[in-house]
């Protein structure tokens, strides 16, 4: 009996010398994202890991760099940006228009509400970056110029950490953002009147990148965006 199984044990590895148990590895995943999106893209990702998914290299950066990255030449399956804009630079084989946000104006916890129009300093995101932009358009729709001293991030993720780290006044970032810093709060919510529509949209730069991109627009993905207080679009 024990010379039985040992010849058995010997010819499956025998099989799959020859190539008859050969088990094909999926293609990496690798998906660009807004920094903005770290934390419901990451939980996304671990909840698509879960269900068997191949689990995703997520790289975060402003959309405008990712945008600009791959178009020179880098490579992702998927590509979520804060701005529709720059999803048309790469070229997708498929988009979505996914979530929107809040513009809002933070300070430090500890710090008393600000005017806009006296601020010592500011931080706020680049002008290509696209929370930067909206940050500017919201200001200008308040007849509020830029202070003397506006530190600029290079994504939105650095202004929240420019304030909390007491390097600026105040600073535009995010709704999303701003409820993940226990240092900050928010000062004022500037109204969606005044600045182009939030979207961020997902984009399709690869076949391989497909059943993730298709489930982004999926229930459980749409119910995690939700909790970490994004709105969803219709």
């Amino acid at each position: 009996m024990h010379r039985r199984i040992l010849s058995l044990v010997l010819c499956a590895f025998a099989l799959m010398a020859c190539g008859g148990g050969d088990v094909t590895t999926p293609p990496p995943l690798t998906v660009f994202a807004a920094s903005s999106l770290r934390d419901v893209l990451s939980e996304i990702a671990s909840e698509w890991t879960r269900q068997g998914g191949v689990t995703p290299q997520l790289r975060f950066e402003a959309s405008s760099t990712l945008a600009r990255q791959l178009r020179d030449g880098a490579t992702a399956d998927v590509f979520v940006s804060a701005a529709p804009e720059w999803v048309d630079v790469v070229q997708p084989l498929a988009r979505h228009d996914w979530l929107s946000n809040t513009l809002v104006l933070v300070v430090r916890a500890d710090a008393p509400d600000v005017a806009l129009d006296s601020l010592a300093s500011l931080a706020v995101a680049g002008e290509q970056v696209p929370a930067g932009a909206y940050a500017r358009a919201a200001l200008q729709h308040r007849g509020v110029a830029l202070p003397t001293r506006t530190i600029n991030g290079a994504n939105v993720r650095a202004v929240l950490a420019i304030v909390s780290q007491g390097g600026a006044q105040a600073g535009i970032v995010y709704a999303t953002d701003a409820a993940i810093d226990s240092t900050v709060r928010i000062s004022q919510t500037f109204p969606a009147t005044s600045h182009p529509r939030i979207v961020y949209s997902s984009a399709l730069l690869r076949e391989n990148g497909r059943a993730f991109f298709d489930a982004l627009q999926s229930p459980w993905a749409i119910a995690i965006a939700r909790r970490h207080g994004f709105v969803v679009l219709p």
